[in-house]
């Protein structure tokens, strides 16, 4: 009997586990380290749930002309959909082009906790390897 009990428990868990991919909560944040055109009054947070059912791009912030997306990028599906990983994108001003990064899982690949970041870098001395300022769009699995 502790056999079938224990069996439909990780039974129960693995598809609990499966199912939590199915939509995923993440924590947005816009943070401008002395950007041309931003201030620090520009920073943004939201929290957005994406869906594996609904792939569909997702703009959370626009600010001085640049919109901020998010959207799945990959889903699994199986018997359940299943995201896999999702994608972050700034859009600026015309006629600069879109830019994009996909995120990554924390410990494991694939199992761990979701994030991804991407940086508009401005170098304002073009001799200096090194950037004057940063736009950080970042994204977290909501915990």
């Amino acid at each position: 009997m502790p056999k079938i009990l224990i069996t439909a428990f990780l039974g129960l868990l693995s598809t609990t586990a499966q199912a939590s991919l199915i939509q995923l909560e993440l924590n947005c944040h816009l943070i401008p380290l002395d950007y041309p055109g931003f201030s620090l009054d520009d920073i943004e947070e939201r929290t957005v749930i994406l869906d594996a059912a609904n792939p569909a791009a997702k703009p959370l912030f626009t600010v001085k002309d640049h919109t901020f997306l998010v959207s799945v990028n990959r889903t699994d599906i199986t018997d359940v959909p299943h995201i896999l990983d999702f994608y972050l994108e700034v859009q600026p001003p015309a006629p600069a082009a879109p830019v994009r990064a996909y995120s990554a899982s924390y410990f494991s690949p694939g199992s761990g906790k979701h994030h991804g970041r991407l940086e508009l870098l401005h170098y304002g001395d073009k001799a200096e390897p090194y950037p004057t300022g940063q736009l950080v769009f970042e994204c977290q699995q909501y915990e």
